[in-house]
């Protein structure tokens, strides 16, 4: 079978179904909006200080965004160019490996489950980093892999170097290539065949060490330290129980948060139907990988997965969903040793690459589904937990605009101020319930009053309890009508008592950049 045809094929497929996403222009979500205002209000220098709204994204990447939008604008197909990009690249890249590390069919096996995995098509074209997270960290274990076998004089300086640029573009970077370089290490010290010239092969993978540490050291500092001490995202975390609920010693417990992570991760990030596979595939891969290219190359494409888990048990790392979408390609590629062709017994060897190849088979029958039915219809694509990345703001606030006049009122809540100050119009003001019927500040029957017909948007992805009491005092003070959107909800009041609308409701201070009218 010629590899580099059918490679190039499965390439095209990939990179076609991520551009079909990247072209419909889905309306920015939650998330995503979090990460554009800080894009568009800060400068280069700004965004190598902590981000606003609780959001992390590495230096390099911010960067590349920012660039982006500097040059094209803060539309959705500019903001996503950056992502885009970074899927397309995994590609060619998994076609590579795959090409170097795995025999024909087994590396062709791994190109079109990434070429075709759901959530490496839909973070493709999110404004996250995740993309960029999945294509670094693949390249760092495939270079790893290639360095140890190669004995080219420059190989420990190309893998530092790529440790050092991916230290700026991948926060998973960074640990993936402390373990890969100590995997190496390792596999220097127990290379017999290497007698006393293995200490001056380690005297120069040492030798390039100092440049990355430098750049982590800073990343560290200015990026990732201020992450970890948000308490808003830890208790995020903690609340959606991505760590184990008791400490680690407790077996049972230990074992159930283990189980219940596996089964996690296999609809999302993998999307299996039956998460089963997910450990079955990894299993019979691992085994084969061990037997046909030894312990090192197992280690390597397990390290992500391995990192993952040991900080999600630590409570350092939510290793959950989009989250855990780096390790998805080391592991299809581990995984696609289980249909490797027969080397041993024709009788065994087939019936373990019918095996393989069914196991394959019906991970990929459910994949293809899901992208058929992303392809036709882009906006409902790729939901997620309650959905809220479905949201599209823009119908509804496009429908504000259009039916806005002079001296009418526009109010927001609190939570829909990243779509409300992003798309626009700008509000008058954001209200929310008073607190044991009292508001710490203004109240908002000094803002109504006078008006006679008074707009509200809300984001309803969220608090729709706390919107449909707002709505229902507001419908005090007169007739109240609602019309839905996708994630959105835009309300209109004919007020005849503004004071009767405004009682038991607040005036609150919008976020930064949500400047009232």
């Amino acid at each position: 079978m010629p590899y580099w045809p059918v490679a190039g094929a499965l390439v095209a497929v990939g990179a076609g179904l991520r551009v079909w996403h990247w072209a419909y222009g889905r309306g920015l979500w939650g998330d995503e909006l979090y990460v554009a205002h800080n894009l568009r209000e800060r400068g280069f220098v700004d965004l190598l200080y902590p981000l606003a709204y609780s959001q992390s994204a590495p230096p390099g990447w911010l960067w590349l965004e920012r660039f982006a939008l500097a040059v094209s604008g803060p539309g959705e197909q500019s903001l996503r160019l950056v992502p885009l990009l970074f899927g397309l690249a995994l590609l060619p890249l998994v076609a590579y490996l795959g090409y170097r590390l795995l025999p024909k069919v087994a590396a062709l096996a791994a190109l079109l489950l990434v070429a075709v995995s759901p959530f490496l098509i839909s973070y493709s074209n999110q404004v996250k980093q995740y993309s960029a997270e999945a294509f670094w960290v693949t390249l760092l274990v495939g270079v790893g892999i290639l360095v140890h076998r190669s004995a080219h004089r420059l190989r420990y300086l190309v893998f530092w170097g790529a440790a050092t640029a991916g230290a700026t573009m991948s926060a998973l970077a960074i640990p993936v290539s402390a373990v890969l370089a100590t995997i190496l290490v390792v596999g220097l010290v127990v290379d017999r065949a290497a007698g006393a010239a293995r200490w001056r092969e380690m005297a120069r993978f040492a030798v390039p060490a100092p440049l990355w540490l430098g750049v982590v050291a800073a990343v560290y500092v200015w990026n990732l330290r201020p992450t970890r001490n948000d308490t808003a995202l830890r208790d995020y975390w903690l609340r959606k129980q991505v760590y184990p609920y008791r400490d680690l010693t407790d077996l049972p417990a230990t074992f159930d948060w283990l189980h219940s992570t596996y089964k996690s991760l296999a609809v999302v990030p993998f999307a299996l139907w039956a998460p089963a596979l997910f450990l079955v595939l990894l299993v019979v891969g691992a085994v084969v990988c061990w037997r046909r290219s030894g312990w090192l190359t197992v280690a390597m494409l397990l390290t992500p997965l391995a990192i993952g888990l040991g900080a999600g048990a630590l409570g350092q790392y939510p290793m959950t969903e989009r989250l855990a979408l780096y390790c998805v390609p080391s592991c299809l590629l581990l995984s696609a040793f289980a249909v490797s062709p027969p080397t041993g017994q024709i009788v065994l060897g087939w019936s373990r690459l019918t095996a393989g190849a069914a196991l394959v088979g019906v991970v990929l029958v459910p994949q293809v589904v899901t992208d058929i039915r992303a392809a036709a219809d882009p906006q409902r694509a790729y939901k997620q937990g309650g959905g809220a990345n479905l949201a599209d703001y823009r119908g509804a606030l496009r429908y504000l605009s259009e039916q806005w006049r002079e001296g009418d009122l526009v109010l927001a809540t609190p939570v829909s101020w990243n779509g409300q100050s992003y798309y626009g119009p700008p509000a008058d003001g954001y209200v929310r319930l008073a607190e044991a019927g009292a508001c710490p500040g203004e109240t908002a029957s000094g803002l109504l009053s006078g008006r006679s017909r008074v707009w509200v948007f809300q984001a309803t992805d969220w608090d729709e309890d706390d919107n449909a009491e707002i709505n229902a005092r507001l419908g005090q003070g007169g007739a109240l009508s609602e019309r839905s959107f996708v994630g959105a909800r835009v309300v209109r009041v004919d007020l005849t008592d503004g004071a009767a609308a405004g009682a038991g409701l607040c005036l609150v201070s919008p976020p930064r950049s949500a400047a009232v009218r």
